[in-house]
């Protein structure tokens, strides 16, 4: 039987985390898709192909991460992951308050992400 190929939607900057974490995922067996704002996230969830996890930059393009994790509640099937350069303990603590499922921060070790993305797959509702 072969193995569903898990794609996931990067939503940000493109001179951010982002390119690290697109590499890192890809390499782990992923698909990846990219928009840079938030505003065109719920497009992108309502297609026929619909990622099956998003990670979201902290700091996006329009600076609302909090839009990518409201739109992805609304479609009640993809979890949120939040990606950032730098660990920000209150803002890690907020993303979690307002729904996201986790937060990783750089560099991204194929270990971590691997377990943050098995965990994040196996928790979600689809």
């Amino acid at each position: 039987m072969a193995q569903r190929t898990i794609t996931a939607l990067l939503v940000g900057k493109k001179d951010g985390c982002l390119p690290n974490l697109k590499q890192c995922l890809e390499e782990l067996g992923l698909k990846t898709a990219s928009v840079e704002r938030s505003s065109q996230v719920r497009g992108k969830l309502e297609a026929p192909n619909a990622p099956e996890l998003i990670f979201a930059a902290t700091e996006p393009a329009d600076n609302s991460w909090s839009e990518v994790v409201i739109a992805a509640q609304l479609s009640g099937r993809q979890p949120v992951i939040l990606a950032s350069r730098v660990v920000d303990v209150g803002k890690y603590l907020n993303a979690l308050d307002c729904g996201a499922f986790d937060f990783v921060v750089q560099p991204f070790l194929h270990r971590d992400l691997r377990h943050v993305v098995d965990c994040a797959i196996s928790a979600s509702p689809a």
